[in-house]
């Protein structure tokens, strides 16, 4: 017998905890995996919420979704398709696939379950928040280019901004390292054969790794900048210091000049 499930990442501006979903949800079991949290709401129907501003939903219509968003209070929860980042992901449910097999358009798999449904929600969760650091990354990346452009005339009073900007960059990699955990595979999936399939084939339909080396290759990018632009403003800083040194000693001089020379002369 067959039947279908649909998966939807969207992102959302604040972080649900699981006490909002115990009051959204009363009776609600919820399970933890890599610091999110998965629940089943009714028969194959789950809700995953992560700690980077993601919430997937499994076996939900788009009215049940545009409900629960407008319960959070999410103001883009009518129009969220195209208001905010999302993602979907069909699954066929089907006793022909003994094990996890994925194309660009459909998962396909024989099995369906809660650890199933946390893997498959993982990953498009994992992708919709890098789609997320991606979209951040490249204001970033026009903010650098508005730097280098006025790269000449930059002075020294720039470092606050600079400073800032260069703290706002930090900020996204420890969070892209600390929240997306990208580096590592779940920890559930060691000691299933198929569920770590169904994982990898996501990753790599989804283009987890790659599209993470281009971020990090970004905020490389981003970090060379900085460093360069703050040695240019040091760099002019120290060239104004140098010229006051040298006015003041060129006053000391003319000042010593009158008072030992001049002065006396007019005596």
């Amino acid at each position: 017998m067959k039947s279908n499930v649909l998966f939807v990442s969207v992102e959302i501006p604040i972080v649900i905890t699981k006490q909002d979903l115990e009051k959204e949800f009363p009776g609600l079991v919820l399970s933890t995996i890599e610091k999110s949290f998965i629940g089943e709401i009714a028969n194959n129907k789950f809700i995953f919420t992560t700690s980077f501003g993601v919430i997937t939903f499994c076996n939900f219509s788009h009215d049940e979704i545009k409900s629960f968003l407008q319960r959070l209070k999410i103001k883009e929860a009518n129009n969220y398709e195209t208001a905010l980042i999302n993602q979907d992901y069909p699954m066929l449910i089907d006793i022909l696939y003994e094990k996890p097999l994925i194309d660009t358009h459909t998962i396909k798999y024989n099995k369906f379950n809660n650890s199933v449904a946390s893997i498959i929600s993982l990953a498009l969760s994992q992708s919709v928040g890098l789609e997320i650091r991606e979209k951040s990354l490249e204001k970033k990346m026009l903010e650098s280019k508005k730097l280098y452009d006025k790269i000449e005339n930059i002075k020294a009073k720039d470092r606050k901004n600079l400073m800032s900007f260069a703290g706002g960059i930090a900020k996204e990699r420890f969070e892209i390292l600390s929240q997306l955990y990208l580096l590592d595979k779940p920890d559930i999936v060691w000691d299933d054969l198929e569920l770590e399939s169904l994982y990898n084939q996501l990753a790599l339909q989804l283009e987890l790794k790659s599209r993470f080396e281009t971020v990090e290759y970004k905020i490389s990018f981003l970090k060379e900048s900085v460093e360069f632009i703050t040695d240019r403003v040091n760099q002019k800083s120290s060239e104004f210091l140098e010229w006051i040194i040298i006015w003041l000693i060129a006053i000391e001089i003319l000042f010593s000049t009158y008072e030992y020379i001049i002065k006396p002369n007019f005596i």
